[in-house]
């Protein structure tokens, strides 16, 4: 029942009682019981009054309509003003302090808004990935790189719980540990072929009680094949330089206790000294050249910026590649159109990368041939580096381009090899833009395509 209805109706009630005890005294003062009523007289003093309440509830309803709407307004979360200019009395005042209490909350909503949109942009834009648990640990929020990181697409059903997220039943375990209470806890895990180190932090409440907990997740798995990789080139330089250093150093303490009055034996290992010196100085400058190339330091010394013609590249080397190729009876094919364009790196850079690849063809081809073609595409050179060599297996193929990596260790060492070659040379062609690729089947040889940028 609205309230004007209740008002009108209360007055009724109440003005007839007052008539009612009205009339009982008026009778008992004149002392006649049957003195009549006049209902015309009494049915006036109760409409007029009750018309009068009705209009006046009927306002006062309809204001209160207008509270109600806004209220339901402001709950949808429009803020806008309520207009009562006409009303000066209790609820004028009341709406005028609902309006500086909207302007208020307006405010709030907008900053509250506004750093929410700054959390889910710095969310969406972090490379490690942050999942947010509650007290009992029911995921709460994931964001972008998190699923990223674990594979997950966003469409997916909602998460629970982060084991249906990571799979990992320790960082569960872990994360129990630190919503009961216990300090900040890091973990490294491994998830497929990754490497995550996670780090999970309490979220405290006003009284220090953990009310759930922060869970950041670190893709580390290439900072640690990094660093197994520099553990590896760090033994594998020392392994390299102590080889001919151990052989030098025999030879001379034998050469110092007498070997050096028998001129055969002097010879011999003067000998075996020089082509270990020789194979000491080799390393040490491929290991600078890498070094060089790895640093990005020197580029224009290097070769970088400047342009190069592949046919005066060739000829800086082809004495040597010929010489190398008749003495173990290996045919060299060189197939160079006329008017290759000029590329895009320095001649010297180009030389070295065509001596490194032709060498090693003829070094690893017993019987055959190597060759080198060329051919021009619209923005970049096409080299093509074969032989009919003993070939590399496919599974070692992904690794020829590490550093100090030999498919053959034996005979690379034989062959005065660094294992550094393969390394500089896809140093070489990445330092200016190109691609380097290599296919081979064992026991029928090998093929590397360059491709080398044009000289704008």
């Amino acid at each position: 029942m609205s309230i004007k209805w209740r008002l009108t109706g209360l007055f009724i009630v109440m003005t007839g009682l007052s008539l009612l005890l009205f009339w009982v005294g008026e009778s008992v003062r004149l002392g006649s019981a049957a003195q009549e009523v006049n209902f015309k007289v009494a049915l006036l003093a109760l409409c007029l009054p009750a018309g009068a309440v009705y209009v006046y509830a009927g306002y006062l309803s309809r204001r209160l309509d207008k509270l109600h709407f806004a209220a339901r307004r402001i709950a949808g979360g429009n803020y806008e003003r309520i207009d009562f200019t006409d009303s000066t009395d209790e609820i004028g005042e009341f709406t005028s302090e609902l309006n500086s209490l909207l302007r208020h909350m307006e405010m709030i909503v907008q900053n509250g808004t506004q750093e929410a949109h700054k959390m889910e942009a710095i969310l969406a834009g972090m490379q490690e990935g942050v999942v947010a648990v509650d007290q009992v640990g029911r995921v709460v929020l994931v964001n972008a790189a998190a699923n990223r990181i674990f594979e997950r697409q966003e469409t997916e059903r909602k998460l629970r719980y982060l084991l249906e997220l990571t799979f990992d039943s320790e960082l569960e375990h872990l994360i129990r540990k630190v919503l009961a209470g216990e300090p900040s806890a890091t973990k490294e895990t491994h998830f497929g072929q990754k490497t995550l180190q996670s780090q999970i932090n309490p979220i405290l409440s006003e009284q220090g009680q953990p009310r759930g907990a922060v869970i950041v997740i670190h893709d580390v798995t290439e900072l640690r094949r990094l660093e197994q990789m520099r553990t590896e080139f760090v033994a594998n330089v020392s392994h390299e330089l102590r080889t001919p250093l151990t052989s030098i150093k025999g030879f001379v303490e034998t050469l110092l206790d007498g070997a050096a009055d028998a001129p055969s034996l002097r010879e011999r290992f003067l000998k075996i000294i020089q082509a270990e010196t020789l194979r000491l100085q080799r390393l040490i400058e491929d290991l600078l050249t890498l070094a060089r190339f790895e640093g990005r330091e020197n580029r224009g010394g290097l070769g970088f910026g400047k342009i190069s013609y592949l046919q005066e590249a060739y000829e800086k080397i082809e004495p040597v590649i010929l010489s190398l190729a008749q003495a173990k009876g290996i045919e060299v094919e060189v197939t160079l159109p006329d008017n290759l364009p000029p590329l895009s790196m320095g001649e010297d850079l180009l030389s070295q990368l065509l001596l490194n690849l032709l060498e090693n063809a003829v070094k690893y081809t017993i019987e055959g041939r190597v060759w080198l073609k060329a051919q021009v595409f619209q923005d970049h050179l096409q080299l093509e580096f074969g032989d009919t060599g003993c070939g590399i297996p496919e599974e070692m193929l992904p690794r020829i381009f590490e550093r100090f990596y030999r498919v053959d260790k034996a005979r690379s060492r034989e062959q005065g090899g660094t294992g550094l070659g393969l390394s500089i040379v896809k140093h070489m062609v990445e330092g200016v833009g190109g691609t380097i690729n290599v296919t081979s089947q064992l026991g029928s040889g090998t093929v590397f395509i360059c491709n080398l940028p044009r000289a704008k």
